[in-house]
């Protein structure tokens, strides 16, 4: 009798794990795009990664310009340099989680959905993995 209980606890446990890593519906990364406070447009002047020995995790600073701002919280202008930040975490394979954040490119030109982080004092993606990818579907007036 124990034994089934601590099985079937056990079980409930892989479970609730395994769902911390499925991929996320596409309908919730357009959501998280919507209710992203920055919505601009962006040259990528520089790109850094950086990891260490062993890791998974790729860590990116990117410096860019904004070339159009679609929406600002922090009052972002058109010509204004920022720097972004973040990680790329490569899962074992087998392993399933959210969208990989897609590591910008030098002269590259994206659409990028941030928002300022206090502490590092840089923008951060805001829609994981589908941060740099246009609104879908397109709305036309």
């Amino acid at each position: 009798m124990i034994e089934r209980r601590i099985l079937a606890l056990l079980a409930l446990v892989l479970l609730g794990a395994a769902m911390l890593f499925a991929e996320i519906a596409p309908e919730e990364y357009e959501k998280m795009k919507r209710g992203a406070p920055e919505h601009l447009e962006l040259r990528i002047d520089s790109v850094r990664r950086t990891w260490g020995l062993f890791s998974r995790t790729t860590y990116v600073t990117a410096k860019a310009k904004v070339t159009a701002v679609h929406q600002s919280l922090t009052r972002l202008s058109v010509g204004d340099s920022i720097t972004i930040t973040y990680e790329i975490y490569k899962p074992r394979k087998g392993w399933v989680g959210p969208r990989a954040i897609p590591l910008l490119k030098k002269g590259e030109e994206t659409p990028a959905f941030l928002e300022f982080d206090l502490e590092s004092k840089t923008y951060i993606p805001s829609a994981r993995g589908a941060s740099f990818e246009p609104l879908w579907p397109i709305r036309l007036p």
